[in-house]
């Protein structure tokens, strides 16, 4: 498959991991902030409904992979974070 050229515009071959990286993290970020705010808000067992600790956890250990993860694909790509 060859890339595709349109004026000016250069469309990469295979799927764009830097991009999808940065989008995980801010996944991640607002989730994580949700997750805080809601726990926070809601009634004592509220978190424990949501996944409690464990959800913590997974959310944390997203975020710390995809930042290592796009940090590492800026690196390759030349691109700006």
């Amino acid at each position: 498959m060859h890339p595709i050229h349109l004026d000016k515009i250069h469309v990469p071959q295979g799927p764009n991991l830097w991009l999808l990286s940065r989008a995980a993290v801010v996944i991640f970020l607002v989730s994580l902030a949700l997750f805080v705010i809601f726990s926070l808000v809601g009634a004592p067992g509220f978190s424990e409904s949501m996944g409690g600790t464990a959800m913590l956890w997974f959310l944390l250990g997203g975020l710390f992979v995809s930042a290592v993860f796009a940090f590492l694909e800026r690196n390759k790509s030349g691109n700006e974070f």
